[in-house]
């Protein structure tokens, strides 16, 4: 079985919110981070468990080119939950309330 990507509410939220701010800053890059928000998670898809855990049921991986945003996930049967697209200026404590 192939899994899926499904973006929590609020990840979704972050993930479009990024990439407007980025496409604000010039044009294109807003594109480039989808791009790569897409790519990461391919690499995702082929190898979940591959990398480390935030939290003991959450994972965490870190966008290369725009590396202040990690993605966290949960990995389930059929589906990896993206948790959180985070910035990591953003304060911590919003995202450990997530992730318990």
């Amino acid at each position: 079985m192939k899994r899926g990507i499904i973006f929590a509410p609020l990840a979704r939220l972050e993930f479009e919110d990024a990439a407007a701010w980025y496409e604000k800053q010039r044009s294109g890059l807003g594109e480039e981070f989808r791009i790569e928000i897409n790519a990461t998670l391919q690499h995702v898809l082929k190898s979940p468990e591959r990398f480390r855990l935030a939290s003991p049921s959450t994972h965490k991986t870190t966008l290369k080119r725009f590396h202040k945003y990690s993605i966290y996930y949960s990995i389930e049967l059929d589906a990896i939950n993206i948790v959180s697209v985070f910035h990591g200026a953003r304060n911590p404590a919003e995202l450990r309330r997530r992730l318990k």
